[in-house]
């Protein structure tokens, strides 16, 4: 795989396959025009979000789009597709947030939140939190924009299917010593600032408990070790 550096990435999900342009509207193309200041001729690059960055140049810009031809594709791999981040509401927007960022630029494209029973706000802004995760992707010229889906309580992480990490401080055994298995996916736990309560411990169906330091660590420090780790895996 051949990774870019050195670009301004832009998201474009308008990409005509068949006659081989991409269209930038909307933000995109706002920031295209205004901001980078982009014309007729210019080179520029845009992520499907599924995978692909698109090399291309412009070849139009009306008043509230710009067209560009394809002139090459880069197709990526979603190495950590396996592993999904399950994360609880956390009391500081700002902890939040940086949570996303750094696992969406650590290679992290799926994640589930939850509300938990020790977590104080209770309330997901999912605009706020997609537009987070596609800037975190295109300032880190990923090509796969993270999903991103809520459920209310930590019981119905049970009905994905998929085998579950539990993080907690009393784990027995280190993420980076754990070996995965190729041909599972994993739901990965991780605990709020005022940790589990017994009883939703106790409504995970077979959970494997892992720790990652021998310290506790802060939730969103949690949360960006594990991405840290598995992605060095």
């Amino acid at each position: 795989m051949e990774y870019l550096s050195n670009i301004e990435l832009y998201f474009c999900s308008a990409v005509n396959f068949k006659e081989q342009i991409f269209l930038l509207e909307n933000d995109e193309f706002r920031h295209a025009t205004k901001v980078m200041r982009n014309k007729i001729g210019d080179v520029i690059f845009v992520s499907d979000g599924r995978g692909k960055i698109f090399e291309g140049i412009v070849e139009d810009i009306k008043k509230d789009n710009l067209q560009s031809k394809i002139i090459k594709t880069y197709e990526y791999e979603n190495t950590l597709k396996r592993f999904t981040f399950c994360i609880p509401n956390l009391k500081n927007p700002e902890r939040f947030k940086f949570a996303l960022e750094k696992c969406t630029e650590l290679g992290i494209t799926k994640f589930i939140l939850f509300n938990s029973e020790h977590t104080v706000s209770k309330g997901f802004n999912l605009e706020r939190l997609n537009k987070i995760v596609l800037s975190a992707m295109k300032q880190c010229l990923r090509a796969f924009l993270p999903k991103i889906e809520v459920v209310n309580s930590i019981i119905e992480l049970n009905s994905f299917g998929d085998e579950i990490i539990l993080f907690h401080q009393f784990g027995s055994t280190k993420l980076s010593d754990y070996k995965f298995d190729e041909h599972k996916h994993y739901l990965m736990i991780f605990g709020p600032e005022g940790g589990f309560s017994e009883k939703e411990i106790s409504e995970l169906i077979k959970p494997t408990t892992l720790k990652l330091t021998d310290n506790r660590l802060r939730t969103e420090t949690a949360i960006v070790t594990a991405a840290s780790i598995i992605s060095g895996k």
